[in-house]
């Protein structure tokens, strides 16, 4: 007979269990292709052993994105060997943490690898080949089953690590070194949000805002040509970062902040309104370079093409409209001429309602987050007549005591209804423009979210507002990804922008004469906006606008409006170039001062090109009398006839004295105009006379003249030409007179010789 059977010990058990699992990965064909293997062992993994960079992880998926109970996880992506030498048994592995990140903190810190150790759990492993070369990838797919992912909450966010393990060659060492001379070679941080019960918190509204404004490009201003008709295609055609953005927002419920100038310049009614009706294409082409005269101008095509695609868009988006140009409302409002500047720009701008449908116009939405209360009533000024509806600001630069994240509907100590965004989720958002990351970015957005959820999980109405930047160039792809994974979050609610200022009209106001936690003293107001802080994803580089530059564009619309005033054409330099100098107070211009220099100097030019075209010819003249006409010459060397051309005549001497300056001219296209002045003279001598020619508003045109006059008046030389002529008539009667008395003398004595004989 047999005696009873010793049991075997739990921990031969493991060991016998983990020494199969081991063969059984051994024994493998080693290609990424071949389904991971989970290996049952628990290992706490340190920062130390992530230190060389001799091999990049990259996700390409990660399916399903919140891990549900009893379902598995699979990671797809590629590590590329970014070494120098080749790797010996290249594997990739997953961990997924043991503690959840309870916090944004937490998050955050994991995302940025600043753990010094984090304990894991069960590490899943598919081997990635022999070798992997320098500058060589390999694709793999990693299956985490559903057992070895916890589910001990309702919610949580479980760290989770990818990292590449291999041997380098003799003489290469790595701080990672296991003993059996295998390193870790590069890793990267992700997680996994958990979920197993949807009863246990009450999810929260999230509503999106994103920017629909153009390049800082300084050739889609200004008249037609091929450069201007290049850079409308870059900027909104096919394959633009607005098409793309367009695309990648479309199918969800996002606010469009629409600039009306990515439509085109407007049409100038008048010379009084620079920014008048809206029209959603652009102005008529002074010169048309497409086809040659009568051809479509391409860049209307362009923007018409933009506007019907928004139109047709309009219904699944809250709209609203930006001021025109989409002026930085940051930079200008602490200046002293800068809230009449917007005030014009805001009074007088396009509306979209015609081109694209019913938008809003009250909202200020400034490039930084900051305000402050001075800045409120700034805004509320600059927006006068209308009345301000809101603001949209940075929740940082809100007070909040709390301790943890307030709602995205705010309101002033004044009653203003603020939508506050949340800084680190708008950064995340931000980095879906590159598709390398996209995984990554989704996967950091879903666990910020779940731990904002975990701050106050049975608080109701709680909502967040995410923001995109300006230059917010999201990639497609991954906006479709992202906004599809958003959507099977049930911690997040979608609502509009419209929604929350709603909201906003009830929540409890700031306290009194507090808009921000830092607010800035009227006193020591600086006179530029400071720059944003760290915490502001929207991170704006310092404007180049100064009360220097708002003085010269004032300057050069008044030259503008003077040099349109002359031509038989005015509409299409007005139009264009007035435009030009409207959008040198966009905020698409900070960090581009270089681009918005092009602008000036391109306005300078053509303000040029038509002054120096109409001219006074120098002359020398002499002038022989007291009163007379003095006859000057106008030359119009421009293609086009002008008129209003005022000639101003100013002696550089009292000698000559100017009865009356010339009306306004005429001038024919190509062509000159005698213009006669009449003058009288004072005295003998050379005249210069400066001959001066601007528009009606005092627009200088061409160069300066002179025109020497030779003075010789009349009340002067031509008493000695008479007192000349007096003397020769004396001299010669006398001469005469002498020469008859002698004849007289001598006949009488002849007589009587002769009587004699």
């Amino acid at each position: 007979m047999t005696g009873p059977r010793t049991p075997i010990p739990p921990q031969r058990v493991l060991r016998l269990v983990a020494s199969a699992a081991l063969l059984a990965l051994l024994a493998l064909p080693t290609v990424a292709s071949m389904p991971s293997v989970w290996a049952m062992t628990a290992t706490p993994l340190s920062r130390e052993s992530t230190v060389s960079d001799s091999a990049t992880v990259s996700l390409t998926s990660l399916s399903p994105t919140i891990a549900l109970p009893k379902a598995s996880v699979t990671i797809t992506g590629s590590v590329r060997n970014s070494g120098k030498v080749s790797i010996t048994s290249p594997a990739v592995r997953a961990f997924i943490g043991v503690q959840p990140l309870t916090s944004r903190d937490a998050v955050s810190q994991w995302a940025d690898t600043r753990v010094d150790q984090q304990l894991v759990t069960e590490g899943v492993r598919a081997p990635l080949g022999p070798n992997l070369g320098p500058g060589s990838s390999a694709p793999f797919t990693l299956t985490v089953p559903a057992a070895a992912i916890p589910h001990r909450e309702a919610f949580a966010v479980l760290p989770l690590l990818v990292d590449v393990v291999g041997t380098l060659p003799s003489g290469t060492t790595s701080p990672g070194a296991t003993s059996a001379g295998t390193q870790t070679l590069g890793s990267l941080h992700t997680f996994l949000p958990s979920l197993a019960s949807v009863k246990a918190y009450e999810p929260f509204s999230i509503a999106w805002l994103v920017p629909l404004t153009l390049d800082p490009n300084a050739a889609l201003l200004g008249p037609d040509s091929a450069a201007r008709t290049a850079a409308w295609t870059a900027a909104i055609g096919p394959g633009s970062r607005l098409n793309r953005l367009i695309t990648g927002t479309d199918s969800s419920k996002v606010t469009w902040a629409i600039d009306p100038a990515i439509l085109g310049p407007p049409k100038t009614n008048s010379p009084g309104n620079p920014t008048p009706t809206p029209t959603p294409t652009a102005s008529a082409p002074a010169a048309p370079v497409q086809g040659g005269p009568g051809s479509p101008d391409q860049v209307t095509q362009e923007t018409t093409a933009l506007a019907d695609r928004l139109k047709a868009a309009a219904p699944r988006h809250t709209l609203w409209s930006l001021p025109y140009a989409d002026p930085d409302l940051a930079a200008l409002v602490p200046l002293a001429s800068g809230v009449n500047t917007l005030s014009g720009l805001i009074t007088h701008s396009p509306t979209l309602d015609s081109a694209i449908g019913p938008s809003r116009t009250d909202i200020a939405w400034p490039v930084t987050g900051t305000l402050t209360t001075r800045r409120e009533s700034q805004l509320k000024a600059a927006f006068s007549p209308r009345v301000l509806g809101g603001v949209v600001t940075s929740a940082a630069n809100l007070a909040n005591n709390s301790g943890h994240t307030q709602n995205a509907s705010r309101r002033s100590s004044d009653g203003l209804p603020l939508l506050s965004y949340d800084e680190d989720l708008s950064r995340t958002f931000a980095q879906t423009s590159a598709a390398a990351s996209g995984t990554i970015t989704i996967q950091r957005f879903l666990a910020d979210t779940m731990a904002l959820l975990g701050e106050r999980p049975g608080t109701p109405n709680r909502s967040v507002l995410v923001v995109a930047p300006r230059t917010f160039a999201g990639d497609p792809t991954v906006l479709g990804s992202f906004f599809g994974a958003i959507a099977k979050a049930p911690w997040l609610i979608p609502t509009t922008t419209d929604q929350l200022l709603a909201a906003s009209q009830v929540a409890a106001p700031e306290a009194p004469g507090v808009v921000t936690a830092k607010p800035t003293s009227p006193a020591t107001l600086p006179a530029t906006p400071a720059p944003a802080t760290a915490a502001d994803p929207l991170l704006p580089d310092p404007s180049p606008l100064t009360a220097d530059r708002l003085e010269t564009t004032s300057r050069m619309t008044s030259a503008i409006a003077g040099i349109a005033s002359i031509r038989d054409d005015p509409e299409p330099f007005r139009a264009r170039w007035t435009d030009a100098q409207n959008q040198t107070v966009s905020a698409r211009w900070r960090g581009h001062g270089g681009e918005l220099d092009k602008v000036d100097k391109a306005t300078l030019s053509a303000i040029s090109g038509v002054s120096q075209g109409v001219r006074v010819s120098p002359s020398s003249v002499n002038f022989f009398a007291d009163k007379g006409v003095l006859q000057i010459t106008v030359v119009n060397d421009l293609d086009i006839p002008v008129h209003g051309v005022h000639l101003t005549l100013t002696p550089g001497q009292p000698r000559l004295r100017i009865e009356q300056q010339p009306g306004p001219l005429r001038i024919g296209a190509k062509s000159r105009t005698n213009v006669q002045i009449r003058i009288t003279a004072v005295a003998a001598g050379l005249v210069p006379i400066k001959a001066v020619l601007t528009t009606v508003n005092g627009t200088p045109l061409g160069q300066n003249a002179h025109v020497d006059v030779r003075v010789q008046p009349t009340s002067t030389w031509i008493y000695w030409v008479l007192g000349a002529v007096a003397g020769i008539i004396l001299v010669l009667g006398t001469y005469r007179s002498l020469r008859r008395g002698s004849t007289r003398a001598t006949s009488p004595a002849a007589q009587e010789i002769s009587l004699d004989v």
